[in-house]
C-alpha cells in the first residue's frame, strides 16, 4: 500500500453573504513561488489586477478578488474573479487589507468590506465613524423629537 502525507493551507471563508457576482478570468503564474510540494498555489481571497496577476492590497491596482484557490503550477489557469458582493476583510489572506480598506473601497466600489462585523464606508475614519453615519443618527434623533412633539 502506498501512502503519502500531504499538507494543505486552508483559509477561512471570506464571503459575508451568499449574494455575489463573479466573472471568468485568466490567473497568471507570474511572480508565484513554488511551495514545498513543488506547486504554485494562489489562495482564494487574493487580489488580482486586470492582467490576472496577484497584487497586494497596499500597492496594487486590483480589479477583483480571486474566488477559489487556483493551481498555476503548469502556467496560467482559468479562475473566477469576485466583482460584487460582501467580504469579511479580516479573513482575506493579505494581512494588509484591514489597514488599507479605504483603498480597497475606492478600487472595487461594488464589493462591500466588513471589519469586525461593521460595514466600512468610503471616507470613514479609523474609529469607524463617518460623516454619513453621524448624519443618519442625527436624522433619527430629529424624527423621534418631532414625533414626540406631535403627540
Amino acid at each position: 500500500m502506498y501512502l503519502t502525507k500531504k499538507e494543505y493551507e486552508n483559509f477561512p471563508e471570506f464571503l459575508k453573504s451568499a449574494v455575489y457576482q463573479t466573472i471568468s478570468c485568466t490567473v497568471s503564474d507570474e511572480g508565484i513561488e513554488v511551495d514545498e510540494q513543488g506547486r504554485k498555489l494562489i489562495p482564494a481571497g487574493s487580489f488580482l489586477d486586470a492582467d490576472g496577476k496577484v497584487v497586494t492590497a497596499a500597492e496594487g491596482e486590483m480589479v477583483g478578488i480571486l474566488f477559489d484557490t487556483i493551481d498555476v503550477t503548469y502556467g496560467p489557469q482559468p479562475g473566477a474573479l469576485l466583482i460584487d458582493g460582501a467580504v469579511d476583510t479580516e479573513r482575506l489572506p493579505d494581512t494588509q487589507a484591514v489597514d488599507v480598506v479605504q483603498n480597497l473601497i475606492a478600487k472595487m466600489p461594488y464589493i462591500k468590506f466588513f471589519i469586525e462585523g461593521r460595514l466600512q464606508i468610503a471616507g470613514a475614519s479609523k474609529n469607524g465613524t463617518s460623516s454619513l453615519e453621524i448624519e443618519a443618527s442625527e436624522i433619527e434623533t430629529q424624527d423621534v423629537i418631532s414625533s414626540e412633539k406631535s403627540k
